[in-house]
């Protein structure tokens, strides 16, 4: 499952006000990039996802995910936020730090087992402590991909 792309696939240090705010700038980005056929669409399957349950990991980092006909082809998005925003997350701690995973209706599994190993990643503070303090896009895709292949 190959995802992470250099163009269009994160943003670092934005404002954005809401967790939704949030989810539709993501998704705005994967549409850009081709993997997103309808913005709507697929919003809605990540929000409609939110309702079940709630993807605030904890430590400041969400991971929302969503499969949709509205999505083309598998997408690993990622944000860094300037100010946290409220997710009601499991630990109650506002969110800076997002992936979103959106895959195509009828996907197999594989976005899960990429979720399962994202979350096990980022029980590792070097990665996490990594991931907000890298300075540009490149350097962030590299330690995300690093992570991901290990």
């Amino acid at each position: 499952m190959t995802m992470l792309t250099r163009e269009h696939v994160c943003f670092l240090d934005e404002s954005v006000a809401t967790r939704a705010d949030v989810i539709r700038r993501m998704v705005e980005l994967a549409h850009r990039s081709g993997h997103v056929e309808d913005v709507g669409r697929a919003v809605e399957a990540v929000e409609h996802r939110e309702q079940e349950g709630t993807t605030g990991f904890g430590k400041g980092i969400a991971i929302p995910h969503g499969k949709s006909s509205a999505v083309r082809k598998a997408a690993l998005m990622f944000a860094r936020l300037a100010k946290p925003v409220d997710w009601n997350s499991l630990d109650g701690a506002p969110v800076d730090t997002v992936f979103l995973i959106l895959v195509p209706e009828g996907a197999h599994d594989d976005h899960l087992r990429l979720l399962s190993k994202l979350a096990r990643k980022l029980m590792h503070d070097d990665f996490v402590s990594a991931l907000r303090e890298a300075n540009e896009v490149d350097q962030l895709v590299d330690t995300i991909r690093g992570a991901l292949e290990d």
